[in-house]
């Protein structure tokens, strides 16, 4: 629960550019071939989307979060049933530095 009221401090920007620097690690082990690499960043990144969607300032962000999730899940370790590429996961999280 500490880690979740440290993380509560941060703005939503920097939450989700947090959580975006683990995306991008996630994307570069994935672009290497490194899948228990790419698996280890996109849990963390999961984790982090999920202390951000626990915080009561971003109730109203909840749905996006959670698809935010669902799409790093599905591009890093699924099968890409949303058909993203490194750009248009990685432009949202842009979208918020």
């Amino acid at each position: 629960m500490a880690e979740e009221m440290k993380w509560w401090k941060m703005s939503i920007g920097e939450q989700i550019g947090n959580a975006g620097s683990e995306v991008a690690r996630a994307i570069r082990r994935k672009n290497k071939n490194d899948i228990l690499g790419a698996q280890e960043f996109c849990i963390h990144a999961i984790e982090m989307l999920c202390y951000t969607k626990q915080d009561p300032k971003n109730v109203n962000r909840r749905n996006e979060l959670s698809y935010a999730q669902e799409e790093i899940l599905d591009y890093v370790l699924g099968e890409n049933l949303y058909q993203n590429d490194d750009h248009s996961i990685m432009k949202w999280y842009d979208a918020f530095l």
